[in-house]
């Protein structure tokens, strides 16, 4: 599902970045509590806009969650995702898309290609060069909060040279 555009890519520091969207795999509390805190780190002075949007991979309904999620109910039969959410996050025009995921999902694919994100940033899964303007490889071990400690690591030196 290459759904790539043409972009004009911009590296940006994470201090630097004053518009953050995060993509990633909320199937799991502890991941979306560990990206929770994530988003507070980027933020501190809340000075910043840092938003997120969690793909959680059920079928239940998602009325009473307080974060930005879809899931498999918003999802068409060949993959493409809709809904409230997702348009908003796609609309969102921002310096940095930080994606956290451990797979490439067709569903992800869309959405990275459809946003509006100066620079992409994401761990080396398949399609990652299709999209990411910055690939981390950070093995098969490790877990979410690795994987943002790596991820944020590769960003400030990129943007420091």
């Amino acid at each position: 599902m290459n759904q790539t555009k043409k972009r004009n890519s911009r590296a940006t520091g994470i201090n630097l970045a004053q518009r953050i969207n995060i993509l990633f795999d909320g199937t799991d509390e502890e991941d979306r509590k560990t990206v929770h805190k994530f988003k507070k780190q980027l933020n501190p002075n809340q000075k910043k806009t840092v938003k997120s949007l969690a793909f959680v991979n059920n079928d239940l309904p998602l009325d009473n969650v307080d974060y930005a999620a879809y899931n498999k109910k918003n999802l068409k039969w060949y993959g493409v995702p809709f809904g409230n959410k997702v348009v908003e996050f796609t609309a969102l025009e921002c310096d940095l898309m930080i994606v956290l995921s451990k797979n490439m999902l067709k569903h992800f694919e869309y959405i990275i290609a459809h946003s509006e994100a100066a620079f992409i940033v994401g761990p080396a899964i398949e399609h990652a060069e299709d999209y990411f303007d910055l690939i981390i490889d950070f093995g098969e071990t490790g877990n979410l909060e690795m994987m943002i400690k790596e991820l944020v690591s590769g960003i400030d030196t990129v943007a420091t040279k």
